[in-house]
């Protein structure tokens, strides 16, 4: 898995002449990812007489299953053509008196194989928009009326890549776009485990766990013909009182075709262009480092 913005709003690097500045008061994760994430305990979901058993089975060692039901999930999304699908995202903050709150904010995404991409980002707070279109990656902050331009081009995978290396813009839910995201998610997984199935949202899921160095992350995936992720948890071992970041997925749409337009960037009336500023070299040999 891959580590992004925990603010699970999509950011740029930029300068401008009219003094204006881009507001990042959140951390990140991939998944867009330190992005949104409510603290959920696994008991809460699978039961309170499923923990022992979990602690119980618990292996520093991969689980076949859960690696099983992992790559069926993400063979079902890295060969969709295109789909549609709405995030729900949570995310741990803390406020400068020390009280730790959680902030929320929903995400439209649309995907359409190759090279076409279009994330909404809401909250009571902000709006902003990411759009790619196979050859430039734009971002709005339509609440503050201005946007910046990053050229790119190829695949959502080259796109995505280039987006983080040289600008440091992470694609809101990134793991769940790329073209295998099975092979990306269990990139540096230590171990994991399938906990068993469980009840999300009314939908019946198989609840799965798996461990990194510095995350721990699970993934509940809806059972049955249509294996899509419905909820997915990541928690931060490696930052003061191991915040977390959760993601509720709905709407998942694999019919509704996504026209031209939707991938066509139209800038606001009045809207101000702000110029991009490509990361230092010595900033994207850190950032690689980290993957």
């Amino acid at each position: 898995m891959r580590r992004s913005p925990r603010d699970g709003e999509p950011t740029l690097p930029y300068e401008s002449t009219c003094n204006m500045k881009l507001s990042h008061t959140h951390r990140i994760v991939n998944l867009a990812a330190h992005w949104l994430r409510p603290t959920f305990a696994a008991a809460a979901l699978v039961g309170p007489t499923a923990l022992p058993v979990f602690a119980a089975d618990q292996r520093t060692a991969l689980d076949p299953r859960a690696d099983e039901l992992l790559k069926h999930m993400g063979d079902y999304l890295g060969h969709a053509k295109f789909f549609s699908v709405r995030a729900e995202v949570w995310q741990d903050i803390q406020l400068s008196s020390g009280q730790r709150i959680q902030a929320g904010r929903t995400i439209d995404l649309h995907v359409r194989r190759p090279n076409c991409l279009r994330a909404e980002v809401h909250s009571t707070r902000r709006n902003r928009e990411l759009v790619y279109d196979g050859n430039a990656i734009t971002l709005l902050n339509r609440a503050q009326n201005f946007y910046g331009t990053a050229r790119a081009s190829g695949s959502l995978d080259e796109a995505m890549d280039a987006a983080s290396e040289r600008f440091g813009i992470a694609m809101p839910l990134e793991d769940f776009i790329r073209s295998d995201p099975h092979k990306d998610l269990m990139h540096k997984v230590t171990s994991s485990a399938d906990i068993g199935p469980v009840i999300v949202m009314g939908i019946a899921c198989e609840h799965l766990a798996f461990t990194e160095k510095n995350i721990d992350w699970q993934v509940w995936i809806e059972s049955g013909a249509r294996p899509v992720p419905r909820k997915f948890i990541i928690t931060y071992k490696d930052e003061p009182d191991s915040p977390q970041y959760t993601a509720i997925f709905s709407n998942w749409d694999f019919t509704t075709e996504l026209p031209d337009f939707l991938f066509h960037f139209e800038p606001p009336a009045r809207a101000s262009k702000i110029k991009v500023k490509e990361m230092k070299v010595g900033n994207q040999a850190h950032k690689t480092e980290e993957k």
